[in-house]
């Protein structure tokens, strides 16, 4: 469909899961960025969405919210899922077509298969985003059966197109653009006001390290807490602060971390909950720590990057592109807590090393991973399929 050259193109941004995640916020920071550009409306399931769309309509930005069944890993979602899509599916086309969008961007990965369907159904382009590396064999068996849908693709990284390649026809356009970091808001140089939890506790003369995710599985946090226990025999001078909402879905997992500690009277964890602003707490922490098992282009860890921090992560999604071992960072394997506590304590003990990786990782971060420059390759995607 051509545009008239004084129509901004109209790009509905869908999502199926409402929980404030790295995919949340890359649709918030892609909207906010390209408002002068494209109109963009964020499409919200109606559950669990609160905390994001009060986000969204603090700086303006537009959104729908639709009754969407978000799959589960139980039974019960997975029968109400099933037996809903299809209504789902429909009510989605009639919005699509209500609104006259040009273009359906769907986000949040290969699973996010209603806001296809709908938007092929009522003649859409759809703008298909991958932002992750690991899918249970049902759902890439599925996606392999529609993956013709889509007009083109967007990966997160170039290990969820690595990932993917093979379940998507060779002929469809796809682009790599990661997820980018505001690093005029994620700036070590504002000044910000000390974090609520920061001030009831007297952290002097401790290193502090800290994470960013939501309390899941598959962020490593058992690795984080067997890591700490390993480091508990030697040093009694850092505290670990781990920022992340708990979800009523995680309640067992989050329990078996607090078991653990409890069992081995590690007491220098603090699960801090959910921060609206990360950037108070990223910036009184020393080192940052992504320990996870699965990732594609995380968040979390750019914005860590962008405020100066010394990171050590493990060897997942596109880290290696960013992070040079021994240079502006750490890297390790996946579930080993003994080398994530010698690269802490090799941190600890080196405080110049700290600062020289925290500058070279803002460089960085400053020059391949600003929101500017992955909202310009976004808004080219559009500009390009709508021709």
């Amino acid at each position: 469909m051509s545009n008239s050259l004084n129509r901004k193109i109209q790009v509905g941004n869908i999502i199926e899961e409402g929980r404030m995640g790295g995919p949340q916020l890359r649709m918030f920071n892609l909207a906010l960025s390209l408002n002068k550009k494209i109109d963009m409306t964020l499409i919200l399931p109606s559950q669990n969405s609160k905390i994001f769309k009060k986000k969204c309509k603090s700086l303006n930005i537009k959104t729908l919210s639709v009754d969407l069944t978000t799959l589960r890993r139980n039974w019960i979602s997975i029968l109400k899922y099933v037996f809903l899509f299809p209504i789902e599916v429909m009510k989605l086309s009639l919005l699509f077509k209500k609104y006259k969008f040009d273009i359906i961007h769907v986000s949040g990965g290969s699973w996010q298969i209603k806001g296809v369907i709908a938007a092929k159904l009522v003649g859409k382009k759809v703008v298909w985003e991958l932002n992750d590396t690991y899918a249970p064999k049902v759902i890439r068996a599925f996606f392999f059966l529609i993956s013709d849908l889509a007009d083109v693709y967007i990966y997160a990284s170039y290990r969820s197109k690595k990932y993917y390649k093979k379940l998507i026809p060779s002929k469809k356009k796809n682009y790599v653009i990661q997820s980018p970091v505001d690093v005029n808001l994620f700036n070590p140089n504002l000044t910000l006001p000390i974090d609520k939890f920061i001030k009831k506790k007297n952290f002097k003369k401790k290193i502090i390290v800290g994470l960013v995710g939501n309390i899941n599985p598959v962020k490593g946090y058992l690795t984080l807490v067997k890591c700490v226990k390993e480091l508990s025999f030697s040093r009694n001078d850092i505290i670990f602060l781990i920022i992340g909402e708990i979800f009523k879905s995680q309640k067992e997992y989050f329990n078996l971390l607090k078991e653990f500690l409890k069992e081995n009277k590690i007491k220098n964890v603090h699960f801090v909950g959910l921060r609206k602003d990360t950037r108070p707490l990223l910036k009184a922490i020393d080192i940052y720590v992504c320990s996870s098992y699965y990732e594609s282009s995380p968040l979390s860890v750019w914005e860590a990057m962008a405020m100066k921090k010394a990171i050590i992560s493990t060897d997942v999604g596109d880290i290696k592109k960013f992070i040079k071992n021994d240079i502006n960072g750490i890297i390790i394997n996946p579930n080993d807590e003994k080398a994530l506590a010698e690269a802490i304590s090799k941190l600890i003990k080196n405080s110049k090393l700290r600062i020289s990786f925290g500058k070279l990782a803002r460089q960085v971060s400053l020059k391949k991973l600003d929101l500017k420059k992955c909202a310009r390759l976004n808004y080219n995607v559009y500009k390009n399929i709508n021709h």
